[in-house]
Order: structure tokens, then sequence, then C-alpha cells
């Protein structure tokens, strides 16, 4: 247990390390069970929300859909409760996460893979995103979120 606890404070120590938990947050708090109470809905929502900044914005662009943009931190957790409302469970995943600090240590560039499976269908989707992250006091929250058409 020891062992775990400073293996966890190593990976997310520094400025990236902290980049790195709040996106490891973002997939737990995205991520649901089905069966899940609304207490417990509600209180994931809300700790979702205080991952982004105020004025958040947020844009999905392919997948089958058309462009759309969620901005400042209310209509993400609207979104996110709306979500869960549309399917029974869902698993998200951010992997091939590169972090990239500005000059001035004030924010930073993610990019980052991302795949989510809805509970009950036998596919996943993936897709490309790009986080801008911003040190703030309440510490590295994220400001902008886009999809990135990736060639695969």
């Amino acid at each position: 247990m020891v062992v775990t606890g400073f293996f966890l404070r190593g990976c997310f120590s520094g400025d990236e390390g902290q980049i790195r938990k709040q996106l490891s947050d973002l997939e737990e708090l995205v991520s649901f069970e089905a069966g899940e109470g609304n207490l417990s809905s509600l209180t994931k929502v809300k700790r979702l929300g205080g991952l982004f900044t105020e004025d958040v914005s947020v844009e999905f662009k392919g997948l089958g859909v058309r462009v759309r943009r969620v901005n400042g931190r209310e209509q993400i957790q609207q979104a996110a409760l709306a979500a869960r409302k549309q399917v029974s469970g869902l698993d998200a995943v951010l992997y091939d996460v590169t972090v990239d600090l500005t000059d001035d240590q004030r924010s930073a560039i993610v990019e980052a893979t991302g795949r989510a499976k809805i509970a009950g269908e036998g596919r996943s989707e993936v897709q490309d995103f790009l986080f801008t992250f911003k040190r703030t006091d309440e510490g590295w929250l994220i400001a902008e979120v886009t999809t990135v058409q990736a060639l695969r």
C-alpha cells in the first residue's frame, strides 16, 4: 500500500503530473455504470464541472454528428446529466496522452485519444482530442477541448 501511494504521488507530482491527474479524474467522472443512483450521478457531475474553467469552451466534431459546442461549466454539467439519461452506462478512457507546457508554465496543450464504450453496445467510439489547460488559483483546469480529425 505504501509503494502504491509513493508511485501515485510520483506519477502526479509537478505540473505535468497534476494535469494527468485531472485527466484521470475526467475519465472517472465521465464514466458511469448502469444503475448508478441519482445522488451519485449528481455528485459526479458537480465534481466534473470543477475540472473546467468557468468559461470553458468544448467543441465536438466528427463521429457522424454535426458540430456541437458547449460553453461554460454549467452547460458541461447539463450535457453530462443528459448523457446519463440517454445511455445506461459509459466507460471512457484517455490514452496516448502528451502534455506540452508553455514556456511561462501558465498553460498547457494536451493531446489525447479517447475511447468511449456505451454499455450494451459491442463497439467503442474512438476520437482524438486537444485540451487546453490553464493554471488557476484552483489548480490546473481545462479551458478548452476540441476534437481532432486524425488520419487513421
